[in-house]
């Protein structure tokens, strides 16, 4: 049996344990690929890309489509990571490759594909996240180490009836996720390439989309964190490893 290579996104020495577990386990080889090794890609063959989570997305790449952005509500930005991801994106798109975007993989791809975001939710289910950064602003200003380890906040969502979110999960309705972001999107927000396929009950925040052919998926939530949620959470990775293995 074909055993897909799926690309992982990561920041400068980012932990993405629990993301490669999540994908390994359904029998998939995982490449590691952040800003500072994107040449060690080449010309390697690989089936599938995942987006991770981490801090905001740089204001500079949507800003100008917003009424009024605050560059102040961003933290741990890294505009050499989103470059480096845009990147992967394109190659990604050119090639057919099916990519999985989670929670800040999610905002930027939204944000490649001319959509923007909300640039602090309210305060509702976040209210761990500050806990997240530092007194700097902008740049640095958050503990990626700190992030992986705090507990969870959690909220209830719904997914959509005849998405293919819902599908993958064997079922729609409400489904209980847990909650690491204080950036969001909402229809407004939401790019045309895509479709909303998931709610967050509390806010309305989109917590998942999909584009026409499927072959994108995006989550707000992580469910790399598996023990935090319920087991069909994990057809979101075992559904993303047969797609890259039909390549």
């Amino acid at each position: 049996m074909n055993k897909p290579k799926i690309i992982i996104s990561s920041g400068v020495n980012q932990d993405v344990d629990n993301y490669v577990n999540a994908i390994e386990a359904y029998d998939a080889e995982t490449i590691i690929i952040s800003p500072d090794n994107l040449k060690q890609l080449g010309h390697s063959e690989y089936d599938g890309l995942v987006l991770t989570g981490g801090g905001d997305i740089s204001p500079e790449l949507y800003s100008d489509k917003m009424k009024a952005s605050n560059n102040e509500m961003c933290f741990g930005t890294s505009i050499s990571r989103d470059k480096t991801e845009y990147q992967l994106v394109k190659t990604a798109i050119d090639s057919g490759k099916p990519i999985l975007g989670i929670c800040r993989g999610m905002q930027l791809l939204n944000v490649y594909f001319g959509g923007i975001l909300i640039q602090n939710v309210n305060l509702i289910h976040f209210e761990n996240m500050y806990k997240f950064r530092n007194d700097k602003k902008g740049q640095g200003n958050f503990d990626a180490q700190k992030y992986k380890e705090i507990e969870s906040d959690f909220h209830h969502i719904f997914i959509t009836l005849g998405s293919k979110f819902a599908a993958i999960l064997g079922s729609g309705g409400m489904l209980k996720v847990n909650s690491r972001h204080h950036q969001g999107i909402g229809h407004k927000e939401l790019s045309e390439t895509f479709t909303a396929s998931a709610y967050c009950i509390q806010d309305g925040i989109i917590e998942a989309y999909e584009n026409i052919n499927s072959s994108i998926i995006g989550v707000q939530f992580h469910p790399e964190r598996t023990q935090e949620h319920p087991k069909q959470v994990k057809r979101i990775f075992e559904n993303f490893v047969y797609k890259c293995r039909s390549m």
